[in-house]
């Protein structure tokens, strides 16, 4: 992703990538997996899933493919490659997080 304006993979954007890489995806599909990867507890809705998608598009994170199975013009999306290696390295930040949250909680903890 070298010369690139960065993007801030906000939660809504992180979750976008996170159900593309399952398989590709409506606005409208989008919006119903992340409320139930979440367990309702993030709803996007469409005020903020459409301009997401087309940032996350100009920054090709992701891209429009056709969908010929549809009688409406329906918009699906899929993930680029620099949308998974984005979203590795997201997953790989969370996890050194976590980490670093669980040795400062069990010092924590010990020094009780």
């Amino acid at each position: 992703m070298k010369n690139k304006p960065s993007i801030n993979l906000n939660e809504p954007s992180f979750y976008i990538l996170l159900a593309l890489f399952r398989e590709p995806m409506s606005g409208y599909e989008l919006t119903r997996t992340i409320y139930d990867l979440t367990k309702g507890r993030l709803k996007v809705k469409t005020g903020t899933m459409y301009p997401t998608l087309k940032r996350l598009s100009e920054h090709q994170l992701i891209e429009l493919i056709e969908d010929q199975s549809q009688e409406r013009n329906k918009k699906i999306y899929q993930l680029t490659d620099e949308g998974k290696q984005l979203l590795q390295t997201e997953v790989d930040l969370l996890n050194e997080k976590i980490e670093e949250v669980k040795s400062i909680m069990n010092k924590t903890e010990g020094g009780r």
